[in-house]
């Protein structure tokens, strides 16, 4: 069994995991609470259970597809993070091999390349990033995942095609939109005049994709608590659209939602968006998946 902590209460009111159960779900949380890949503004380490919080007040968005909370990633801040990422990417890798649909909560974003990581042997993997932010900055010192560089270190996996990337606007030391012929960006004043289908010309028909979203997407005036939040962002609405385009025309992998970070927050206005956003991604999931079938 990995390394993994059952706590209430569970997302979208979901029975907590005993993975000693034979019948397996089409989708297992995963929760990381962890900010040791932001060191700037600590406080995502109690995005997962906020998000899950929120959750209750949701009706179940599946019909069909059963679902069950893993809990959380134990000991993140008490082992050296290489160690912690390893553990992260065991737990995605065990329920993708048990034919479940990985979501994880964050968290900060360093926590996403341990969730890519974990498809190395289902190459070529497509990624769908959805952040205010290219996350591809330089390496100079510090810890090597970082949350600013997570992007960068995804897109030298061997087993990584294309990234689209949606929503960013966020300032940067030079056009690191340019540093890899990998990416597709697609800004935040972009996505406004796009079609949400438009995305997926840049997305192989034939391959799966990784979905990862930073709430810090989301304008702040409905998103507040996240460590960089930067104006004239998405709405949730906008989110909801983009992601589901993917999910009802591409084969997700995963799914994971970082950077909620309720210290930051007001009224729990994050955890709720962050909430919605999980809640409609799985809903398109489900009629995706209902469609392939077919």
């Amino acid at each position: 069994m990995h390394d993994v902590h059952h706590q209430a209460p569970t997302l979208f009111n979901w029975q907590q995991a005993d993975d000693s159960k034979r019948d397996t779900p089409a989708i297992e949380v995963i929760g990381v609470p962890s900010d040791v890949g932001n060191s700037v503004s600590a406080g995502t380490r109690f995005g997962p259970d906020a998000i899950r919080r929120a959750s209750l007040g949701f009706p179940s968005p599946l019909s069909k597809l059963t679902g069950r909370d893993k809990g959380d990633v134990k000991s993140v801040h008490a082992k050296d993070w290489m160690h912690v990422l390893k553990d992260i990417e065991q737990s995605v890798s065990d329920s993708a091999r048990r034919r479940a649909l990985p979501l994880i909560l964050g968290g900060d974003h360093s926590i996403s390349y341990a969730g890519v990581a974990a498809f190395a042997d289902q190459g070529p993997l497509n990624i769908v990033w959805i952040d205010a932010h290219t996350d591809f900055c330089t390496w100079h010192e510090g810890p090597y995942h970082d949350h600013k560089q997570v992007l960068r270190r995804i897109s030298g996996l061997p087993h990584v095609n294309k990234i689209v990337q949606i929503g960013h606007r966020g300032m940067t030391y030079s056009d690191e939109r340019q540093f890899s012929d990998q990416m597709t960006v697609i800004t935040a004043n972009k996505a406004s005049e796009l079609t949400p289908e438009a995305i997926l010309e840049a997305l192989p028909h034939d391959e799966p994709v990784y979905i990862s979203v930073d709430i810090d997407a989301v304008d702040p005036m409905s998103a507040p608590g996240t460590g960089h939040p930067v104006p004239g962002g998405m709405s949730v609405k906008q989110v909801c659209a983009y992601t589901r385009a993917v999910l009802l025309h591409r084969e997700a992998v995963a799914i994971d939602l970082m950077e909620v970070n309720p210290l930051l927050d007001h009224a729990d206005m994050t955890a709720r968006a962050a909430a919605t956003i999980l809640a409609d991604m799985l809903k398109a999931y489900e009629s995706g998946m209902s469609g392939r079938l077919k």
